[in-house]
């Protein structure tokens, strides 16, 4: 623990940052580590493996708080309760100069509110969905977030229009250009990316074993490689894999690297299909929920499209599966498609251009660090 003497040295900066995804915690930690020489400001956080790794002081570890769905959150309420009085007590002790908040939204909304009452400036990044679904949340977001740092054009648009402080700071997986290196030429593997969430993998690990049987039932000699997240124990897989030697799994802190080893791949809708479209694989996209959170989700969401890649070029350049679609019939179509139909397969990679341009390309003339500067 950091002395509570040095909370009292003049001009030192103090910020919470809060990350419940794995996705959060990686642009946490590279927030976190474009800071890192500075002496004047101190972080804290919660935040899980990649945060760990950095000089921030950790608060709470959020490596088993990821969760989606309505039904599912009830089950991890006891554990998110825990940690969001955790969090409060934290804001109330350390009293921060800023407290950012990265996605997360039902949790960290709540930890704004609390800061605001504390007079607190409050600054979210990766914004909350609102123009997907539930817009009414815009008055909640406006009463307690100073600033609001988005990563899509049309979401700083969107948020002025409703008169809310919003800066567009670029999308944080094309400021590095860490995605153009390449990291591996043996790119024959079929690739499968089932999330980050434990609820949504133990969804996904059936479909996908079952489309590797069918595969493998008429092709032999494919290898296949399951990407886990380092936030997941391994031992999930070992019951569906272990006695197949044609099936990898890895865990990389660089997701890249698996990528790259990729000819095609399979990804639950996140943040990872970015991911793909910017390294060109081409992908199918699919997604299982529990029956009620599907039944709801259906009739809250406006958005046509689940995948990221769909939703920023506004068409579906990737076909999604989802729900009772989500069957490894109708995912080893796709593969076989994917595969054998160059035409497809370069109409989607065509796409894919269009997308890195649409992220690249950007008008921002603020980083989310400059951003930072300012608001401190």
């Amino acid at each position: 623990m950091r002395s509570n003497t040095k909370y009292k040295v003049k001009n030192i900066k103090k910020i919470i940052i809060v990350a419940g995804e794995e996705s959060g915690d990686m642009y946490a930690s590279n927030i976190i580590n474009y800071f890192s020489e500075r002496k004047d400001i101190i972080f804290y956080g919660m935040g899980s493996n990649r945060m760990k790794k950095t000089k921030a002081e950790l608060l709470v570890d959020s490596s088993s708080l990821s969760v989606v769905g309505f039904f599912e959150i009830f089950k991890m309420y006891p554990k998110l309760l825990k940690a969001l009085n955790t969090m409060k007590k934290s804001i109330h002790n350390i009293n921060p100069d800023l407290l950012i908040l990265i996605d997360y939204q039902e949790f960290n909304m709540k930890l704004a509110k609390y800061a605001k009452s504390k007079g607190i400036k409050v600054l979210f990044y990766i914004s909350p969905q609102i123009w997907a679904w539930r817009e009414k949340r815009i008055k909640n977001i406006k009463s307690c977030v100073d600033e609001m740092a988005v990563i899509f054009p049309f979401e700083e648009k969107y948020y002025k229009k409703h008169g809310l402080s919003s800066t567009y700071v670029g999308h944080p997986l094309v400021e590095n250009n860490t995605y153009k290196k390449e990291y591996s030429k043996d790119n024959e593997y079929i690739g499968f990316f089932p999330g980050s969430r434990l609820n949504e993998v133990k969804k996904h690990i059936p479909i996908i074993n079952e489309v590797i049987n069918r595969i493998h039932k008429t092709n032999p000699e494919q290898r296949f490689i399951i990407s886990n997240s380092e936030n997941i124990d391994k031992k999930i897989y070992e019951k569906k894999f272990l006695n197949k030697d044609y099936v990898k799994i890895v865990t990389n802190e660089n997701i890249y690297k698996t990528i790259d080893m990729c000819k095609v791949a399979v990804a639950a809708s996140g943040t990872i299909t970015l991911q793909i479209a910017l390294k060109k694989i081409p992908m199918c996209v699919f997604y299982k929920l529990s029956n009620i959170t599907y039944f709801i989700a259906k009739i809250l969401v406006k958005t046509k499209f689940i995948s990221l890649v769909n939703i920023v070029l506004e068409k579906n350049a990737v076909h999604e599966f989802i729900q009772g679609k989500a069957t490894s019939e109708n995912i080893e179509s796709e593969l076989n498609n994917l595969i054998n139909n160059k035409s497809y397969r370069k109409e989607m990679i065509t796409n894919f251009d269009l997308l890195e341009r649409k992220l690249s390309n950007s008008s921002s003339k603020m980083t989310i660090y400059d951003l930072i500067e300012s608001t401190l």
